[in-house]
C-alpha cells in the first residue's frame, strides 16, 4: 500500500512536489512537515494526503486538504494539530481543516523574539482575510503593513505588538 504526499498547486492542480510512503506514520510525518513550512504561506497551494485505496473496508478514510493561501481553521490545517492521524475519517478530515488547533496557545508578541515584520507574518496567517484583514485590525493602511512584513521599522512596535496580543485573546 502507498500513501502519498503532495503539494499541488490549488487553482490549477499541478503537482509541484511528491512523495509515497509504506508506513501510514512515515506519511503523516511528512505531512505535518509540509503543513509547517512557513515559505508556503499565503501561496496558491495545498498539501495533500492521500490514503491507499481500500485501506479501510468501509472506505471512509479521509485525503486531507489543507490550503496554504487561507487562514488555520479555515481551510488550513495547523502542523501541530493533535487530532491529524492517517486513519482519519473524511467528516474528521473536514473538521480539522475547517476548525483551529485544540488548545493552541495566545502568543505573547510582545515578548516574541523574533524580528517585527516576521512576527507579523506569522500574526497574519492565522487571521481570517490574511494580510488584509491584519492592517485593518491595526487600522493601518495596507502599503504600511505589507512595508513592516518586508522589514521597515516602526516607532511604534511595541504597541503594535501588545495590540495583537490582545487582538488574539480577544477572538
Amino acid at each position: 500500500m502507498t500513501w502519498i504526499v503532495r503539494l499541488r498547486g490549488h487553482d490549477n492542480g499541478r503537482i509541484v512536489e511528491s512523495a509515497t510512503f509504506q508506513a501510514p506514520d512515515a506519511a503523516m510525518a511528512a505531512y505535518r512537515t509540509l503543513l509547517g513550512r512557513k515559505e508556503l504561506v499565503g501561496e496558491p497551494l495545498a498539501a495533500v494526503f492521500k490514503p491507499p485505496q481500500g485501506v479501510d473496508p468501509a472506505g471512509n478514510v479521509a485525503t486531507l486538504f489543507s490550503r496554504f493561501d487561507m487562514p488555520v481553521g479555515y481551510g488550513r490545517i495547523a502542523a501541530d494539530d493533535p487530532r491529524l492521524d492517517p486513519f482519519l475519517t473524511k467528516d474528521a478530515g473536514n473538521e480539522i481543516a475547517l476548525s483551529a488547533c485544540p488548545d493552541r496557545p495566545i502568543v505573547d508578541w510582545e515578548t516574541d523574539p523574533r524580528p517585527f515584520g516576521e512576527c507579523l507574518k506569522a500574526w497574519h496567517a492565522g487571521i481570517p482575510g490574511g494580510r488584509a484583514a491584519a492592517a485593518r485590525e491595526l487600522r493601518v493602511p495596507a502599503t504600511t503593513y505589507k512595508g513592516w512584513c518586508d522589514g521597515r521599522g516602526s516607532p511604534a512596535e511595541g504597541a503594535i505588538r501588545r495590540l495583537m496580543t490582545y487582538i488574539d485573546k480577544d477572538s
